[in-house]
């Protein structure tokens, strides 16, 4: 005698269930680590610093990031940002080889938000950006950074913390 097994058709796959699975993962690892901890504004890079002032906070940033390779400062109050020059080949990624040769430059730019949370609680965050055609009133453009590209960032922000220990 002669079995057939056939599948309900409302029993969801292995390959179907594998799918979702991956989607949901996909899902996680482009929102960050951070994203699901803290707010939404604090998804790519943050540290919290207590018991000093936010003219405090700003000097240390500014001494992190010069010492970094980055030039800025203030953008007025709570506010900051510092851009370097990006590498050789994210310039040549993103302006091609004729521009770069041609003397294109790719920026990257942080900006970074100092929030109040308390008397004596601060969080500095940023969001770092490719910048192409930097300078150029036109043509300039900042592309955002993924949050799983913030390691870097998460490093600069927790040596100033660590400035102010």
């Amino acid at each position: 005698m002669n079995h057939v097994h056939r599948f309900s058709s409302d029993q969801p796959s292995t390959s179907a269930i594998a799918a979702w699975i991956g989607l949901v993962l996909l899902l996680l690892v482009s929102a960050g680590c951070n994203s699901l901890s803290g707010p939404g504004s604090a998804s790519f890079a943050s540290v919290t610093i207590q018991n000093h002032s936010s003219e405090e906070i700003a000097a240390a940033t500014a001494n992190v990031f010069a010492a970094n390779g980055y030039a800025g400062g203030a953008r007025g109050p709570e506010k900051m940002m510092f851009e370097r020059e990006a590498s050789r080949g994210t310039t040549l990624a993103r302006e091609g080889v004729v521009a770069t040769q041609g003397g294109a430059r790719t920026l990257i730019r942080v900006r970074l938000e100092l929030v109040w949370l308390s008397e004596n609680s601060y969080r500095l965050q940023c969001q770092a950006y490719t910048v192409t055609g930097a300078g150029d009133s036109f043509f300039e453009e900042e592309v955002r950074l993924a949050n799983v590209r913030s390691g870097p960032y998460q490093s600069l922000l927790n040596k100033v913390a660590k400035e102010l220990k």
